[in-house]
Formats: C-alpha cells, structure tokens, sequence
C-alpha cells in the first residue's frame, strides 16, 4: 500500500483537488438555488461565466504554457513566468476592453454600483494572478498544500454564507472577493519561484503561442459563445425558464469536465509518450477506448434514468422540472463523449489547426440553431446542444482515425 501512495500520490492529490473543486462548485450551486431560486441560479452561473471570460484563456494558455515548460532546460525559467504575466496582461486587458466595448459592465441583470465593480476589477485580477501561482503548486507537486489552503478557503466560504444573510449581489461579490484573498496565501509558499525576466526570447514566444491559439478557440467556442446564449436565453425565455436550464447545464458541465480531466491525467501521456511508437499507440487508443465507451454509456444510461432526483439532490425540489432538459442534454453528452478521446489524441499530436477548426464549426452550429427563432420554447437549448455534439463527434472522429491511420 505504502509503495503504490508513493509512486501515485501525485495523481492521487489530482483526485481529491478535482473532487473538492467538483464538490464547491455544487455546493455554492445548491445554496443558490435554495436561497435565491432559478433567477438566482440564471444570475450566478452569467458572473461566473463573466469572470470565466477573464480566467479560462489565461488558465489554459499562461498556466497550462508555464507548466509544460518549466521542465524544459532550454528555456529560461525566468522568461517562461514573465511570458505568463505579460500573456496574463494582455488577455484580461482584451476581455476588459471588449466587455467594456459591449457595455457589459453596465449589465442590468447585476445593479452593480460603482463601488462594487471597484471591488470586482481588482478582485479579478488577483484572482487571475492566482491561477498563474496554482501553475507553480501542480509544478513543484505541491497538490497536498494547495488542496488544504482551497479546502480552508471553501469552508470560510460555506460557513459564512449560511450564517450571514447576504443579497444576491453581495453574494456573487463575496464570492469572487474571497477567492482573490486567497490567492495572495497562495503566493507565500512560491513565491521564490516566481521570478520574472520580461525579455522573452524566441524560444518562450514559440512554446506559448500553440498554448494561446488553443485558448483562444477555446475561448470564442465556449466561453464567449456560452455568454452570448445565456443573454440571449434571459431575453427570450427570462430568468427563471434560464435559470432551470442552466441548472441542466451546469450539471451537464460538471461530468464533462470530471471527463476531460480524467482523459488528460490517464489518455493524454498515455498518447503523448508512444506517438514515436506506431503500432503501440494505436493499439492503446483503442483498448483504452473501448472499455471508454462502455462505461461512458453506462454511466450517462443512469443520469437519464435518474435525472429527476439529481436535480433535486444537487439544486431543490422545484429545479425537477428540468428533468425532460437533463434527459436531452444527455443525449448530446453521450456524442460529446464518443468525441472526447479523438479531440484528446488530437491535442497530444499537435493537430492544433484541426482541433481549432472543429471547435469553432461545432459553435457555429449551435449559435446558428439557437438563434434560428424555431418554435419550440427553451428546448431549443439543448436540441442544439444534440446536434452541435453529433456533428463534432463526426467531425473529430474522422480527423482522430485518419490521424490514427497515419501514425501506422
């Protein structure tokens, strides 16, 4: 027992994160909907959506960047962080200047003051410096201290709200504000790995440029174009209709995420370490894929059967409505999943423009269908959900086989 904790302590501390973060992530979700409602579940999931459009593309392009180079002895360490910041930099001042372009940050849905956004903006950008430290703790296999230091951080947050009384914009507040004090107790056990040189050489600018397309797609396909339907949603079907809605997706979200994480930890080196090795690869990808497939159906087979009392298990009695949405949205998550493997092995070989070009084809389906104005009510969410999954999984399929075919 004590051999197998040390040899995989690390990918075991992967585990209990991802499951604290899952965990949170309900929580804050479930203490919504019981105190606020669908309107409250529609308002929190739109900011966390706002703040993801600053975090998610310096999430995958600076710390994703600075974890896969700090082991590269021929790039500076120095340069490799102060790439990170000025790739931090940029991104939040693009997310900024296009919010700003687009007046969300006069967002009626929110009332927010003057003196909150004061709060806000400096909130989010030590939130998102925060995302570049928690790098250096996954680098330095630092997983045990960062769990216990986000575990602290959530337990402060749970037991607060539950006894405090907070309106829902304080809420959303309290929320961001606390995981941005957070992160400067992140930086104390680091902070001797952060040391910045801004003269990036071509080298660094090289390793992080396929990190940043890649974030960028991710970016418009999924963050920007899950913004643009939540309004859009609000505005035709309003705040509570949305709010059921998004309570399917953010379940829907969660398994998927658990998915991809769960592919990257065992797929992804498994492909990575043997694309030099023809036969070997190919024959791993499809044992792996097959005993895939069987457990994903399973596993969606019981969300389907059971979508009634996961809704009011995870959100409140009154979210069970939803119940024919979820049993859609699976529908397009099984093809999602069929998917995920092929998208894995595209990313592991370096198919950066075929990975671009079936995320950003797949987003178009779904924005087109969504605002095709068909009569169907909110429904139409998650039929487009169906159909934008059906083709990517086609899509990435045969990219993925071909690729496949050609390693042999």
């Amino acid at each position: 027992m004590l051999k197998i904790w040390t040899r995989y302590h690390h990918s075991i501390w992967s585990g209990i994160l991802l499951a604290i973060r899952v965990l949170v992530g309900f929580g804050a979700q479930k203490i919504v909907a019981v105190f606020y409602g669908p309107v409250g579940t529609t308002l929190f999931s739109h900011f966390q959506n706002f703040i993801a459009l600053f975090t998610q593309p310096i999430q995958d392009a600076a710390g994703n960047g600075l974890i896969n180079a700090f082991p590269k002895k021929s790039l500076a360490r120095a340069q490799v962080v102060g790439a990170t910041i000025i790739i931090l930099v940029f991104l939040t001042f693009s997310s900024g200047l296009i919010l700003l372009i687009s007046t969300q940050f006069n967002q009626s849905f929110y009332s927010f003051s003057l003196h909150n956004w004061l709060l806000i903006i400096p909130s989010l950008l030590l939130f998102c410096f925060g995302l570049i430290v928690s790098a250096i703790y996954v680098i330095q296999q630092k997983l045990k201290l960062y769990s216990f230091i986000i575990l602290g951080q959530w337990s402060i947050f749970f037991i607060s709200v539950l006894f405090v009384d907070l309106q829902l914009n304080h809420f959303l507040i309290y929320w961001l504000t606390l995981q941005a004090v957070f992160s400067l107790f992140l930086i104390l056990p680091v902070r001797s790995y952060l040391k910045i040189d801004l003269k990036i050489d071509n080298k660094v600018k090289s390793h992080f440029k396929q990190f940043l397309l890649m974030a960028l797609t991710v970016w418009i396909s999924s963050k920007w174009v899950d913004y643009y339907v939540r309004e859009f949603a609000i505005e035709q079907y309003g705040t509570i209709q949305t709010g059921l809605w998004q309570s399917v997706v953010r379940i829907s979200e969660a398994y998927r995420g658990l998915v991809i994480s769960f592919l990257f930890l065992t797929l992804y080196p498994l492909v990575a370490q043997k694309l030099g090795e023809a036969k070997t690869v190919v024959e791993s990808f499809k044992k792996f894929y097959g005993i895939y497939v069987v457990v994903s159906i399973l596993s969606l087979i019981m969300i389907f059967q059971f979508n009634d009392l996961i809704l009011r298990i995870l959100y409140d009695t009154q979210y069970a409505e939803a119940g024919g949405l979820l049993q859609a949205q699976v529908i397009g998550d099984l093809f999602a999943f069929l998917a995920f493997p092929f998208t894995i092995f595209l990313i592991a070989s370096v198919k950066t423009k075929a990975y671009i070009i079936t995320e950003l084809v797949s987003a178009l389906i779904f924005v087109t269908l969504i605002t095709a104005q068909f009569e169907l009510g909110i429904e139409v969410l998650v039929y487009a959900h169906i159909v934008r999954f059906f083709f990517y999984a086609i899509m990435v399929s045969v990219i993925g086989l071909k690729s496949l075919s050609d390693v042999r």
